[in-house]
């Protein structure tokens, strides 16, 4: 019995720690720099947000380029909206609306639709790249 118990409060762990902290009000001139998110095998995604409000994105893998995205960009509360001029391929679509977030003390942002009650993995969380401020 008390092994099923530890092996449940290990999953229950494992679960936890795959979630991120309460989404975060934050300032454009916090968010401004080179983002990742990504699996680190086919769903390598940057993005940089310029303090001017612009965007740059491109989705990398093993066979190269995959999609690319440019435009404006706009903080709103908690949200991230990203108002594309163009875009192509896998990134067709891909950013329109994101959340702020804080995971371990890092400030980071996600998908609006990638998000489910204040939780979402780790791996679709875009976190900063640079260490600081563009």
């Amino acid at each position: 019995m008390s092994k099923i118990i530890a092996v449940v409060a290990m999953l229950l762990t494992f679960l936890t720690g795959c979630a991120t902290d309460a989404t975060v009000r934050t300032h454009v001139s916090e968010l401004a720099g080179t983002y990742y998110s990504g699996d680190g095998l086919g769903r390598l995604v940057y993005i940089t947000l310029r303090p001017d409000g612009t965007f740059a994105s491109d989705w990398q893998g093993c066979l190269g380029v995959y999609g690319e995205a440019t435009g404006s960009w706009q903080l709103q509360g908690d949200q991230i909206i990203f108002n594309p001029a163009a875009e192509r391929d896998a990134l067709a679509g891909y950013l329109r609306r994101a959340t702020t977030i804080r995971h371990d003390g890092r400030i980071g942002f996600a998908r609006t639709q990638d998000v489910a009650h204040d939780k979402i993995r780790q791996d679709l969380v875009f976190f900063r790249q640079d260490g600081g401020a563009y």
